[in-house]
């Protein structure tokens, strides 16, 4: 395990609402999946005029890699939209709790997301935080093809 170096904080956030599709099924490392659902989330919000300043780009875990099968694994990936927004058949709204997180601010290369969880987990377990078990989840905060050296800058948000 390659250790990451992050900008770690403990923070509170209010709650959003968020649109989304849900996957379940094996998804790590594949980043074409990622960019299907993305872009399938995307136009809904686009054509119903959602997209705002500050919506941002999300996937939430569901389950732990862990202890969960690859096959029974769920990730629901999506953007925040406007407070209110209902979804429709394609496309579901769900509320993004409110609450204290830890947040890590990485920016890695696209092979090393694994290992910022890992070092956030770390982080948690040094400093006696314990996940709360109620959401995890990615921030994007950039698109890496624009990067000049392809980096991702990336949120990991863990509620404690």
């Amino acid at each position: 395990m390659k250790t990451i170096v992050a900008d770690i904080k403990k923070t509170f956030l209010p709650s959003r609402t968020f649109a989304y599709i849900r996957h379940q099924g094996p998804y790590m490392g594949d980043t074409q999946l990622f960019e299907r659902i993305f872009n399938q989330v995307a136009t809904w919000v686009t054509r119903n005029g959602l997209f705002k300043a500050d919506s941002e780009a999300i996937t939430i875990y569901h389950d732990d890699p862990e202890t969960v099968s690859p096959d029974d694994q769920r990730i629901s990936v999506g953007f925040t939209v406007p407070e209110g927004t209902e979804g429709d058949a394609e496309i579901k709204t769900t509320i993004i709790p409110s609450g204290d997180f830890v947040i890590g601010s990485f920016e890695i290369e696209e092979k090393e997301y694994a290992d910022a969880w890992q070092s956030l987990f770390e982080y948690l377990n040094s400093n006696g935080f314990k996940p709360s078990g109620h959401i995890m989840y990615e921030s994007y905060k950039n698109d890496p093809t624009k990067h000049p050296e392809g980096k991702h800058m990336v949120d990991i948000c863990i509620s404690v």
